[in-house]
């Protein structure tokens, strides 16, 4: 019996209704035969019933019978109104149940395969327009209604996505404004001391010319300083905008330019480059450029960090992503680290040095997401840091 019903359930609306006609206009059909018949079986007894019944008349003039007639009995008031019953049943007994069926079928339908959807739909739409997304859409059914409920609940989703989206982006512009803001205080705070102290003294002549030139160099710097922090910024708000341009990729020639870039840039600390392909494809779908600035941010945090050696893998998972992981020899993350890696201007010990601004992890993050990947980093079982970087990528060239 279920499995009637999710057949049933399952059929196009046209098929449905037509299922639905069909099937109450066989019962008007039958109805109407049955009525008909039934009535003229009725009718036909009353008629009979006063056939063989006649009463007999006398006709004569003055007292003297001259002949005696033989006339029918006439209806009685009860089998008169019985006749005339019958003679409407027989001629309206076809249009009111074929009518009264196609009202009932209509009725029927809408209850059975339209108002379920349709209320799913309404309340749905109710909640969209109050921007409120917390919920799912869920019609059991593989007819026109239930594919309309399945692309609403794709809509829908996509909209909770956006909206996510939306409010991690705000949430991260307002953390990246936050720190922003911190490293921008001590410049600041250091330019205004040292523009009071000239003001105080310079009218004066009380500064000596050696360090006059000290502090214009030190407000150079942190104003040097300042300028690299906006630039930072406008970096950054770049990315937001930035989009993907997916090329086909030979991944043989496109490790070995890897492997050369971070030969380059591990060179000067002598550190070794080990870098093995497990990528089964000749070729996939790729944006290079943005591989290459990740692998190039990656390498370079390795770096700083690395005793002796450096060891890269590519690799595609399950999921048709390609992977880039980096791990180095060094010290690994230390626990605030682990949490805030990737966090804007994070620079974990490096508070000293002001050429690195703790925005390389953070760049490479918003690149792999915005190439349908992600990025993971961790301490590796025997030590050191391990970054995995990973990209969204189709495994056939053809694809891009």
């Amino acid at each position: 019996m279920g499995r009637i019903r999710r057949i049933f359930g399952n059929l196009s609306i046209k098929k449905t209704f037509m299922l639905y006609m069909l099937l109450f206009l066989l019962i008007a059909a039958l109805f109407s035969l049955t009525t008909i018949n039934l009535a003229d079986v009725i009718q036909n007894r009353v008629k009979l019933s006063y056939a063989d019944a006649k009463k007999q008349i006398a006709v004569g003039e003055g007292g003297v019978i001259l002949e005696i007639r033989n006339e029918e009995i006439p209806y009685t008031a009860k089998d008169w109104t019985l006749i005339q019953i019958c003679d409407f049943i027989q001629t309206w007994s076809i249009p009111i149940f074929f009518g009264s069926c196609i009202v009932l079928s209509s009725l029927l339908f809408y209850r059975n395969k339209l108002k379920k959807p349709i209320e799913i739909l309404s309340g749905a739409s109710e909640k969209i327009a109050a921007n409120d997304l917390d919920f799912h859409i869920v019609y059991d059914s593989r007819d026109e209604m239930g594919q309309l409920c399945s692309s609403f609940e794709k809509m829908r989703s996509s909209l909770e996505a956006n909206y996510r989206d939306m409010w991690r982006s705000m949430e991260e512009r307002k953390r990246l404004n936050a720190a922003f803001s911190h490293d921008l205080r001590t410049p600041l705070t250091v330019l205004r001391g040292y523009a009071d102290f000239l003001m105080r003294y310079m009218p004066q002549d009380k500064i000596p010319k050696d360090k006059l030139v000290s502090t214009m160099s030190t407000m150079s710097g942190h104003i040097l300083r300042l300028q690299n922090y906006v630039d930072s910024m406008n970096t950054l708000q770049k990315l937001e905008d930035f989009h993907m341009t997916p090329k086909p990729v030979d991944i043989p020639s496109f490790s070995l330019q890897l492997k050369q870039s971070a030969e380059i840039l591990a060179q000067k600390q002598n550190i070794a480059i080990d870098l093995v392909n497990h990528v089964p494809q000749q070729e996939i779908c790729l944006d290079p450029e943005v591989a290459a600035q990740v692998f190039e941010n990656l390498i370079s945090n390795a770096v700083r960090y690395a005793k002796s050696r450096i060891r890269i893998t590519c690799s595609m998972d399950a999921d048709g992503r390609f992977r880039i992981s980096v791990f180095d020899d060094g010290s690994g993350f230390s626990a605030e680290a682990l949490h805030k890696a990737a966090s804007p201007y994070y620079k974990g010990e490096e508070r000293s040095d002001e050429t690195h601004f703790g925005l390389g992890l953070n760049i490479c993050q918003i690149l792999c997401e915005k190439h349908g990947g992600e990025l993971i980093w961790a301490n590796g079982p025997h030590g050191g840091a391990e970054i995995t970087a990973s990209f969204m990528a189709a495994r056939k060239s053809e694809d891009c």
